[in-house]
């Protein structure tokens, strides 16, 4: 009797606990503006990454290259450690398409997050948001507003949301690291902030780690990113073998 009446205690302690303040106000508006670049839909990326994933159905190395235009169309292609192709992928904001040339098997969805379930990597986000989580512009990921902020004993400022598939994001004053909290409990650290002139005012990371007790982790590198590339329009399109098996995806995440 006497410890239920120490935890209900301990309980309405901590629930009547004051936030810590802001040790800067002005920096809060900053960051948040960071996290909102300007951005338009003719902005294109390249870029290319390598990506190590350890999870209950996968272990090993992946490496891949993005290209496209991060409000619209994304073209993405997975290859293994090895150099052996594991998927090309098409995204529009309507329809993800998948195609694996050692199965010859090509996988459509409405909805790109019930289609990326099928490679077992524990990344919460779609091609078109980690094309714009590379390119340093959050928005396509965070809700548009937050409910309130409020200061860390490690000294960094905390975004809380009342919506959305993203619960927090926390980071200092000089953003490193940035560290977002997924509400289904997955959490993503971006480390090693730079910068380039081709992403003016963007804070660009060069390693994200993705973890969740559920799915995994995953700790993706940047190897080259740019506002850009030697891409034509046609080169956004995914080409598939005419005696390709069609699947369909039965279950969401």
């Amino acid at each position: 009797m006497r410890s239920l009446a120490l935890f209900v205690l301990l309980a309405l302690l901590g629930g009547c606990a004051p936030q810590i303040p802001v040790q800067d106000p002005a920096a809060v508006s900053r960051i948040w503006s960071t996290l909102h670049p300007r951005s338009s839909a003719a902005d294109r990326i390249t870029a290319r990454f390598s990506m190590q994933v350890a999870t209950k159905e996968r272990t090993g190395r992946l490496v891949g290259q993005l290209w496209g235009y991060s409000a619209s169309v994304i073209r993405m292609d997975l290859s293994s450690g090895t150099g052996a192709s594991v998927a090309m992928i098409r995204e529009t904001p309507d329809l993800w398409t998948a195609y694996l040339p050692s199965e010859n098997k090509a996988y459509h969805h409405s909805r790109a997050q019930a289609g990326l379930a099928l490679f077992q990597i524990p990344v919460p986000f779609d091609a078109r948001q980690i094309s714009s989580l590379l390119s340093g512009d959050l928005g396509p990921i965070l809700s548009p507003e937050y409910a309130s902020v409020q200061g860390t004993r490690e000294g960094r400022i905390r975004f809380n949301f009342s919506s959305g598939d993203v619960a927090y994001v926390e980071t200092s004053e000089n953003m490193d690291p940035l560290i977002l909290g997924g509400r289904q409990g997955w959490t993503l650290i971006c480390e090693k902030p730079y910068a380039l002139p081709a992403f003016p005012d963007h804070v660009l990371y060069d390693r994200y780690t993705f973890s969740s007790p559920k799915d995994g982790k995953a700790v993706l590198r940047i190897k080259s990113l740019e506002a850009g590339g030697e891409w034509q329009a046609a080169d956004l399109d995914l080409i598939l073998p005419q005696d390709v098996q069609w699947m369909r995806i039965t279950s969401t995440p």
